[in-house]
């Protein structure tokens, strides 16, 4: 099958194709029919047998554990089941425990996901590594960090110029102390192979709900070995490895991530985001990845033709699935794109797309003749 026939089989997948250009994948991704389905079948399940509902749903769970734990290439032992990204890097935070006298290292480039939490809920000082040219600038971050360093916390992906960030480097520039990393992949994962071995990461966080194609309300922790068997800053009996003694006077913690866990978890969520990584599974990562690739350098090299300014990197490697420009006016493009039914974001002065497997070049090509246009009335 081409690809082409791949795509319009694909978007059959997809209701949102009937009423948008939906170019906002990075955001709130559509629901796919497989993953509504499934979410329905739980419901119906719940509607009519109550707790009998509990026990598919809850090996849903476990399953959803071992294959996010594949995407990232580890085990699910080492992976917990949060509500969001905010969620897990709140966690994170909580297990790492910074002092007073300590630094966290963070970005301003990334979203507020990343540095809310230690901005307000822990002593320690917060250093904002500067960008440059829409990138995370190592160089400078290299000066910021130091034996006082209780963490890096940045994004794989920034939300705002899509630049990649290059974690080996990173890896390099932190292993001297010794500092643990923290890494958002909600801009990364179900468009980039990204695994946690090499290099090494302490923490990744992610959502369902992006380009894993899942629903808002499930997300992800992976805790490395070293950090494990830290004391959990909240406990549930979802926590305890002896669980089934019915003891309500001791708790044994499982060994494992799986001591952060709380109680029952979001099953209807739990279904769907499993759903959605079936679905990634079955689509095929390297597939996905290249038709991503495609789309966004077929979109960067048709706005540098336009004179916009481009915040994203060019470079293969510097970017993912986000595309992010400047322009004169961009409120009033953004609203322009909406009344011509095609679905975007705007913030930091600017307009963002990002284009996912289901899209397709007439769809761009629809998109940039409205920016043509935007841009032809300004001249004038």
């Amino acid at each position: 099958m081409s690809d082409e026939a791949k795509v319009q089989e694909l978007r059959r997948l997809f209701p949102v194709t009937g009423h948008w250009i939906y170019l906002y994948n990075g955001s709130l991704h559509p629901c796919p029919r497989p993953v509504s389905e499934a979410m329905r079948s739980f419901l119906t399940d719940w509607e009519n047998g109550g707790e009998a509902a509990f026990f598919p749903a809850f090996e849903a769970f476990g399953q959803l554990k071992e294959k996010f734990a594949r995407l990232i290439h580890t085990e699910a032992r080492h992976i917990v089941i949060t509500e969001s990204t905010t969620a897990a890097i709140n966690l994170a935070a909580q297990i790492i425990r910074p002092q007073p006298g300590q630094n966290i290292v963070v970005s301003d480039l990334d979203f507020m996901t990343s540095t809310y939490p230690w901005l307000v809920s822990h002593p320690a000082e917060v250093r904002f590594v500067p960008s440059r040219a829409g990138e995370v600038d190592l160089r400078a971050l290299a000066t910021l960090v130091d034996k006082n360093t209780a963490a890096v916390c940045l994004c794989a992906v920034t939300v705002g110029s899509g630049a990649r960030l290059n974690l080996a480097e990173l890896h390099a520039l932190t292993r001297p102390h010794n500092i643990p990393l923290i890494v958002d992949a909600a801009q990364a994962l179900g468009v980039l192979d990204l695994g946690v071995n090499n290099p090494p990461l302490d923490f990744l966080a992610c959502t369902a709900s992006k380009w894993l194609m899942g629903p808002a309300g499930i997300g992800y922790l992976y805790v490395a070995d070293r950090h494990v068997h830290a004391t959990p800053p909240a406990a549930g009996w979802l926590a305890a490895a002896n669980v089934g003694d019915w003891d309500v006077r001791h708790c044994r913690l499982h060994d494992d991530a799986t001591r952060f866990q709380g109680g029952i978890p979001n099953l209807v969520g739990v279904v769907g985001a499993l759903a959605g990584l079936t679905l990634l599974e079955q689509i095929g990562h390297e597939w996905i990845e290249q038709r991503v690739r495609h789309l966004t350098t077929y979109a960067l090299e048709q706005l540098e033709k336009l004179g916009v300014e481009i915040w994203t990197p060019r470079a293969d490697e510097k970017r993912a699935g986000i595309v992010f420009f400047r322009c004169p006016r961009h409120v009033e493009l953004h609203a322009k794109l909406k009344a011509a039914h095609i679905y975007c974001g705007t913030f930091l002065n600017g307009i963002r797309i990002d284009p996912n497997f289901y899209n397709t070049v007439e769809e761009l090509d629809t998109f940039l003749a409205v920016v043509r246009t935007h841009l032809g009335a300004q001249r004038n």
